[in-house]
C-alpha cells in the first residue's frame, strides 16, 4: 500500500527542472547537439538573395535620376550666382565711373596696357575681362588675368576666378605642341552694352549702351549670358542683327538641360530654353564656325531682341 507522502515525494521529482550540464558535458558537444535540435538554423536561398538584388536595382534605378537632376539644379544655382555677382560688379563698375558702363569689345592684351578703360588711339584698350579670337590661349588658360587689375576692369571687384566659370562647362583649349587646359571663362558680355572699339564692327541701325542712362527697357536688355564651350572667344558676345546674315556668330550655352542663363540690365537672372535644335549643336571640344546659316530660328531672334533696338524707336 502506497503512503501518501511517497507519492508526494513522486510529484516533486516529476516536476524539478534536468539538472545542468557540467563543463565535461558541455566540452563533450551534448550542449551544441540539444541548440542543433531545438532551434534549425539556414541561410538565405539563392532565390533569395536574387529578390533582394533586383529590389535594390530597382531603387537604384529610381533615386539616380533623382539625384542627377538634383545636381544639375544646383550647378544652375551656382551659374546664376555666378552672373548675379558679375552684374553687381558691372553695376558697381558703373556707379563708380560716372555711369559709363565698362568696355567690352575683343584684343590682345598690350604689354604697356592702360589702367584707364578710356584709352584711345591705336593702343589695345581694357576691357571687363581680356579676350580675343579662339588662338589667343593666354585669355583662355590663365586665370590671373580675370582677377589682376593691371588687365581686367573687373578685376578689382572679383576676386576669384571661379567667379567667371559655369559649374556644367568642360570645355577646354588645345594649345599646339603643349597640351590640353580648361576654359577660365564661360561668360560673354553683350556687344551692344559698353562697346568700345570701332563702331563700324556693329550695325549702325542699332543702340549702342556707352552709359547705363541710355538703357530704356533695363529689363529687356541683355548684359551678361553663358557661352557655348565651343564658341567663346571675344569678352563680347555677337549677335547678328537683322539685316544681317540669319546666322549665329556666337552661340549661347545650352548645357543645363537644353537652358543657358542671361542677366538683364535690371538685375534679375533667369535660365532661357533655347527652343530650336540648331541652336543646341553638342559640345565636341571642337570649334563652332562664325557663319553657320539658322533662318527663321526662334532663339536667333530672341537674341536679337534682347541685345539692343533701333536707333529710330524715340525713347
Amino acid at each position: 500500500m502506497q503512503r501518501p507522502w511517497e507519492n508526494r515525494r513522486y510529484l516533486l521529482q516529476s516536476c524539478v527542472a534536468p539538472p545542468v550540464l557540467t563543463y565535461s558535458s558541455r566540452a563533450t558537444g551534448k550542449m551544441t547537439n540539444i541548440s542543433i535540435k531545438n532551434h534549425t538554423l539556414r541561410g538565405f536561398s539563392l532565390i533569395e538573395l536574387l529578390v533582394v538584388v533586383a529590389v535594390v536595382a530597382i531603387l537604384c534605378g529610381m533615386l539616380l535620376p533623382v539625384l542627377a537632376k538634383a545636381r544639375g539644379q544646383a550647378r544652375l544655382a551656382r551659374c546664376i550666382n555666378n552672373q548675379r555677382q558679375l552684374l553687381l560688379t558691372w553695376h558697381l563698375y558703373n556707379g563708380d565711373n560716372r555711369e559709363m558702363a565698362a568696355a567690352n569689345g575683343h584684343g590682345m592684351v598690350s604689354p604697356g596696357i592702360s589702367l584707364s578703360s578710356s584709352a584711345s588711339g591705336s593702343g589695345f584698350k581694357k576691357f571687363w575681362v581680356p579676350g580675343d579670337d579662339h588662338f589667343y590661349y593666354p585669355a583662355f588658360t590663365n586665370a590671373q588675368w580675370l582677377t589682376d587689375p593691371q588687365y581686367a576692369l573687373f578685376g578689382s571687384y572679383v576676386g576669384s576666378a571661379s567667379t567667371y566659370k559655369c559649374p556644367e562647362d568642360r570645355g577646354t583649349v588645345t594649345i599646339p605642341n603643349v597640351g590640353k587646359f580648361p576654359h577660365v571663362r564661360s561668360y560673354s558680355m553683350n556687344e551692344y552694352v559698353g562697346w568700345s572699339l570701332d563702331p563700324g564692327e556693329l550695325n549702325p541701325a542699332y543702340r549702342t549702351f556707352t552709359k547705363s542712362s541710355d538703357m530704356r527697357a533695363p529689363a529687356d536688355l541683355l548684359v551678361f549670358q553663358d557661352v557655348h564651350p565651343d564658341s567663346i572667344c571675344f569678352p563680347a558676345f555677337v549677335v547678328r542683327m537683322p539685316g544681317e546674315p540669319d546666322q549665329f556668330y556666337h552661340y549661347p550655352s545650352s548645357l543645363h538641360n537644353e537652358r543657358g542663363v542671361v542677366t538683364f540690365a535690371d538685375g534679375h537672372a533667369e535660365a532661357h530654353r533655347w527652343a530650336d535644335p540648331r541652336t543646341r549643336p553638342p559640345a565636341t571640344g571642337g570649334l563652332l564656325a562664325h557663319w553657320n546659316d539658322s533662318p527663321n530660328n526662334p532663339d536667333l531672334a530672341w537674341l536679337r531682341t534682347h541685345s539692343s533696338y533701333r536707333v529710330d524707336v524715340q525713347n
